[in-house]
C-alpha cells in the first residue's frame, strides 16, 4: 500500500493556489517528497503548466492523502491487539523476561544466559575491546551523527540513549559466535556490526528522499558505507538496515532507517526475533512455536503503511547478499 504521511488543512482555493502545499506543482523536490517517479527522476524540477493537470494533480494528491491516514489510522487500531497478541504467546511458550546481570564471578570470568560463559582472559579481551569501540564512538561517530541529525530537522534520531549495546548482550552475542563458529573473542566481537547503533525516523512522505539524503550526509562525514539492505518487501521486517565503517578507527557502525510505524513495528517485534534466532530443537514442537512467532511479525509487518518510492532505493552492493 504506498501511502504518504503529510498534515493537510482543507482550503477552498483553486488548484493554482496550493504550488506552495502540493510540491508536486512546481517545487524542485516534489517528486522525492511524494516518492513518484523513478529514482533517477526524483530530483528534477517538476512543473505543472496545464490548469487541467494541475486539478487533476491536486485530487490525486488528496486521494493519497486520505488513503494514508486510513493506513496510519488502522495501524494505530491494531497496535494495542499486537501487543495482546504477544502477551498471550508469552504465556503459551512461558517466555520469561530478561533476568537481571548475573554477579560477576570473582575470578574474573563472565557468566550469561543458556549457559553462556566467558573465561577470565575471553571476558578481559572484550572488556577491552567494548572500552576502545565506546571511545571511539564517543569521540568520532556520535559527534557525525550528531551533526548529520542536525542538517534535517524533519527527522530525529529516534532511541538516542541505545545508541551502545549493553555488555552483557554483547557478551552474549561474542559467545554464541565463539560456540558456534569457533572464533577467538576478537574475532566475534569484530563481527557483531552493532556495538554502536542509531536509528533515524522520518515520516512516510520525507523517508525515501530523506534516506538517500542521509547516506549523502555520512559520506560527507567521511563514514564509509559497508552494506545497506532494503527490507521493506519483507513479511517479516520493515525498513533499511545500513553498517558504517568509521575509518580513522576501524570501527563499524549500525544505522536503520525507520518510519514511526515501522520502527514500533520493529519494537513490537523485537523478542519475537530474538526467540526465533534462539530456537535450535527441530522437534514438532519447537517447529509450531517458530512458525506461530513468525506469524505474529508477519501480522504486525502486514498493516505497516509502506512510504512511497521505497521500492526504488537499492541495496548495498548492489545485488549483494
Amino acid at each position: 500500500m504506498a501511502a504518504v504521511g503529510v498534515e493537510w488543512a482543507e482550503r477552498s482555493e483553486p488548484a493554482d493556489a496550493h504550488a506552495d502545499i502540493w510540491p508536486g506543482l512546481r517545487n524542485p523536490r516534489a517528486a522525492a517528497e511524494l516518492g513518484t517517479g523513478p529514482a533517477a527522476e526524483r530530483s528534477r524540477p517538476v512543473v505543472l503548466t496545464d490548469p487541467e493537470r494541475r486539478v487533476a494533480e491536486y485530487h490525486r494528491y488528496h486521494a493519497i492523502v486520505e488513503n494514508f491516514g486510513k493506513a496510519a489510522r488502522a495501524w494505530s487500531e491494531a497496535v494495542p491487539e499486537f501487543r495482546a497478541g504477544w502477551e498471550k504467546l508469552k504465556v503459551k511458550y512461558g517466555y520469561a523476561e530478561r533476568s537481571a546481570p548475573a554477579p560477576r564471578p570473582a575470578d574474573g570470568s563472565w557468566r550469561g544466559e543458556g549457559g553462556r560463559k566467558l573465561d577470565a582472559a575471553q571476558n578481559a579481551d572484550i572488556d577491552r575491546g567494548y572500552a576502545r569501540i565506546r571511545e571511539a564512538g564517543e569521540r568520532t561517530v556520535i559527534p557525525g551523527l550528531r551533526a548529520v541529525e542536525a542538517e534535517d530537522p524533519t527527522r530525529c534520531l529516534a532511541g538516542f540513549e541505545h545508541r551502545f549495546k549493553g555488555r552483557d548482550r554483547l557478551k552474549e552475542k561474542v559467545a554464541d559466535r565463539m560456540r558456534t563458529k569457533g572464533r577467538s573473542p576478537a574475532e566475534a566481537l569484530a563481527q557483531i556490526p552493532d556495538v554502536v547503533r542509531f536509528t533515524f525516523q522520518y515520516s512516510e512522505a520525507a523517508y525515501s528522499a530523506g534516506v538517500l539524503k542521509d547516506v549523502e550526509r555520512l559520506e560527507a562525514k567521511g563514514f564509509m558505507q559497508v552494506e545497506r539492505r532494503n527490507t521493506w518487501e519483507s513479511d517479516q521486517y520493515k525498513g533499511i538496515n545500513a553498517r558504517w565503517r568509521e575509518p580513522e578507527s576501524d570501527v563499524t557502525f549500525e544505522v536503520q532507517f525507520h518510519t514511526r510505524a515501522s520502527l514500533e513495528a520493529k519494537e513490537l517485534t523485537h523478542k519475537a526475533y530474538e526467540r526465533i534466532r534462539s530456537i535450535t530443537d527441530q522437534t514438532p514442537e519447537a517447529d509450531q512455536e517458530t512458525s506461530e512467532l513468525k506469524e505474529f511479525q508477519r501480522r504486525v509487518n502486514s498493516m505497516i503503511p509502506i512510504p512511497p518510492g521505497v521500492a526504488d532505493i537499492g541495496d548495498y552492493p548492489s545485488g549483494g547478499k
